[in-house]
């Protein structure tokens, strides 16, 4: 069921992002928890942060359904880059969800403010920032799930521009399909970078009898 329409999602903190996990914090900050279990200091400067960041978050997705078909075992869709690793990723599917999410400026603000005046704040706050993106992801990827299982279809695991062999400059395609400026205010610059810097776009299949794995 192919919509060329891009729809827009707006989330709160009660929709599945209240949780937040510190070990993902830390660990997107270079502090994984294990042997080298960071000390209490640590802990209360993130406690710190996340008192701080609170309410700073604007959890926005847009995205495009759309269908695929394949040939010489490769998928053909409206994002036209070839990618062997992008083709296992799709396998079994016959479309595809096309996203672009974010979490917003506000993050980079402080990152910024932070970067010369406390070093290891801001560290934190880029950890916090990866773990509250990722976690619109999953929550976004979930309610896909949730809406696509009606139909008997499941998803497959995201995949992104810039992993495997599914080149980087695919980003401009993405943002052209999805309008992703005007949309949800993500900008793209001309190393491929984007702003706001808490962004993720990604591709994820679905089909009849395929297997899930949204995290």
């Amino acid at each position: 069921m192919e919509d060329n329409t891009v729809f827009v999602r707006e989330y709160n903190e009660t929709e599945g992002l209240s949780y937040i996990n510190e070990s993902e914090i830390l660990r997107y900050a270079g502090c994984p928890a294990g042997t080298d279990e960071p000390d209490e200091a640590v802990y209360k400067l993130l406690k710190e942060v996340i008192e701080e960041l609170k309410g700073s978050f604007s959890y926005r997705v847009c995205y495009r359904r759309m269908n695929v078909t394949w040939e010489g075992g490769m998928p053909r869709f409206l994002l036209k880059a070839e990618s062997s690793d992008l083709a296992r990723c799709l396998r079994g599917s016959s479309e595809a969800i096309l996203f672009a999410a974010t979490i917003g400026l506000k993050i980079d603000r402080y990152i910024n403010k932070y970067r010369r005046l406390s070093p290891s704040r801001a560290l934190l706050m880029q950890g916090y920032g990866a773990e509250r993106v990722e976690a619109l992801c999953r929550v976004f990827c979930d309610d896909i799930k949730r809406q696509v299982s009606s139909e008997g279809l499941s998803c497959t695991a995201r995949f992104s521009p810039g992993y495997g062999d599914l080149p980087l400059e695919s980003q401009k395609e993405v943002f052209a399909l999805l309008d992703c400026s005007r949309r949800i205010g993500i900008s793209l610059n001309e190393s491929l970078l984007m702003t706001p810097s808490k962004s993720v776009t990604a591709v994820f299949g679905l089909g009849k009898g395929i297997g899930h794995e949204n995290t």
